[in-house]
């Protein structure tokens, strides 16, 4: 590092000033020639006040990364990761704002570097993360929109760019232009290594996104680390597992989203994510929106064997960067507590830094649900989260202290087992075998058991989810007669936090059992397997 920019973080960020100049570990200016990558996330409070221009928002959300990118420097990372979208605002449902704020963005294949070339001087965002990625020396994942002029051809497959290609013009868009959820990967000499299409807009909310027709995966190497990518809604479908099958040796996913937590838990943010790492046995790098009144936040790093190692989890209104080392390999050598080295840190809207120490503060309400709050509340840290639909499942009301429960739903079985202090909550034992409507977009294959604290609304049980407990339960198992390998197992606290991984176990085939070794309130926990071969688009 020049002593220029160390005398810019001392004078901009004075509450990590002496941390900087004494507390960088010989283990962290050295990690490269260990078992492990740093790496870093960021959970980005956007700017995107209503009476800026687009430029501007983008700009000032540039500023963040910028200060975001800086602290990871200082920190010695391999890789940072930006959130999906986290540049824009949440709406960009016509096609002026794409052709006034997207850019033409080159293939990997061709190795642009628009940070040392003139030809990119109309593409500002691209030359700004080359520029941050070679500026510190390390990778820079982040999305933005690709903005593509439809070309008519005879054929299109073998074409670099095929997905802006059509063999007969009324296949253009209205517009005459394809725009694309890109993500995009610069090494630390800036130069674009990875460009990936999102695969699986989430059309509610993404007016104007195109779908590839010929989706690829996209892949990179720090030298040490091995990455596959994924972008929000990807996630919840098989590409995804398909893509590190394809590649075994690969160290983590890159995984920008702009998530939406959604009831039942197991489709919230971080206990998805923790889940997806311990079933599928790669690293998850997983940066998120901060934006809770729209039910986005949640972000962090999870390893195969431990889960997660640091992440974020509360309504706070605060921007974090997470940083952690992460092993070379899946089935490499476990790293302690001490080679982790992870690290968390507050970023203000001023660029004030902070470090916490300990466990993150939860503030929580006690429901969040938008089918009994309604929706966007316009507070930021009012936090919300939607409902997908839950009547496929049988639910059985729990009653008393300890009982052996069975429930089987379209020749899907599943058992709860539990002992508790006391009951006094309601609690829902709940079980389907059947496809998920989600949303209208598609159905998802699922076999599903769960454990909630939750309440009937309008007569109906288990619809209102609540995010704190004052139950103890001493031990809880639960078994599923599955027909799947693809088994994700979730658990939270109350107040959503995820429990010690001494206290759980999932055998990775039928059975998730708890044991409560500290006397916190469990709020809710389950196995959810997925039959990707049944899931299906619904035509809109």
């Amino acid at each position: 590092m020049n002593y220029d920019f160390h005398f810019y973080v001392c004078t901009n960020i004075d509450l990590l000033c002496f941390y900087i100049i004494l507390g960088i570990s010989n283990a962290q200016r050295t990690s490269r020639k260990f078992n492990y990558c740093r790496a870093a996330v960021l959970e980005l409070k956007q700017y995107n006040d209503k009476t800026s221009s687009g430029m501007e928002i983008i700009s000032k959300n540039l500023e963040k990364y910028g200060t975001a990118a800086s602290l990871a420097a200082w920190n010695n990372v391999n890789i940072i990761v930006f959130p999906e979208k986290g540049l824009f605002p949440m709406k960009m449902d016509n096609a002026t704002w794409f052709l006034n704020y997207a850019e033409d963005i080159p293939h990997g294949k061709e190795r642009a570097n628009p940070c040392n070339d003139n030809k990119f001087s109309s593409s500002p965002i691209l030359t700004n993360l080359s520029c941050t990625a070679q500026k510190y020396n390390f990778f820079v994942v982040a999305t933005l929109i690709d903005v593509k002029m439809c070309e008519v051809h005879k054929r299109c497959k073998n074409r670099r760019d095929k997905n802006s290609c059509v063999t007969d013009s009324s296949d253009c868009p209205d517009s005459g232009y394809f725009n694309f959820n890109t993500l995009v990967v610069f090494n630390g000499k800036g130069t674009l290594v990875a460009r990936y299409y999102k695969r699986h807009p989430f059309t509610p909310l993404e007016k104007g996104i195109s779908t590839p027709k010929y989706p690829e995966p996209a892949y990179f190497n720090d030298g040490t680390c091995s990455y596959a990518t994924d972008i929000g809604f990807d996630f919840l479908f098989n590409n995804s597992f398909i893509d590190i099958q394809k590649r075994p040796k690969t160290s983590a996913i890159s995984y920008a989203n702009w998530w939406f937590d959604h009831t039942p838990l197991h489709y919230f943010s971080v206990p998805n994510q923790q889940a997806w790492s311990l079933t599928n046995k790669v690293t998850v790098l997983s940066s998120d929106v901060h934006a809770p009144n729209l039910a986005s936040l949640g972000s962090g790093i999870y390893i195969p064997d431990k889960g997660a190692v640091i992440y974020s989890y509360n309504p706070d209104g605060k921007s974090k960067l997470l940083i952690s080392n992460i092993p070379t390999t899946a089935s490499g050598p476990s790293l302690d507590n001490s080679e982790l080295n992870a690290k968390f840190f507050y970023i203000g809207d001023d660029g004030t830094i902070s470090e916490l120490n300990g466990e993150e503060p939860r503030d929580f309400k006690e429901e969040c649900g938008e089918n009994v709050l309604g929706k966007n509340p316009s507070t930021l840290t009012d936090y919300r989260c939607k409902q997908t639909e839950v009547k496929q499942y049988t639910f059985v009301k729990l009653n008393g202290t300890e009982d052996f429960i069975e429930i089987c739903s379209n020749n899907f079985c599943c058992s709860l087992e539990y002992k508790a202090e006391s009951m006094d909550e309601t609690y829902y034992f709940g079980v389907s075998g059947k496809r998920l409507n989600f949303y209208g977009i598609v159905y998802f294959g699922v076999q599903s058991c769960i454990l909630a604290r939750c309440e009937p609304v309008n007569g109906q049980p288990c619809r209102n989810f609540r995010l704190k407990s004052n139950t103890k339960f001493l031990n809880m198992k639960i078994t599923g007669s599955f027909d799947t390998d693809h088994i994700y197992p979730h658990i939270l606290d109350s107040e959503l936090r995820l429990p010690d991984r001494d206290e759980w176990n999932f055998d990775g085939k039928s059975q998730m059992s708890y044991h409560n070794l500290r006397g916190k309130n469990l709020l809710y926990a389950d196995l959810y397997g997925r039959l990707y071969e049944k899931d299906e688009l619904i035509n809109n």
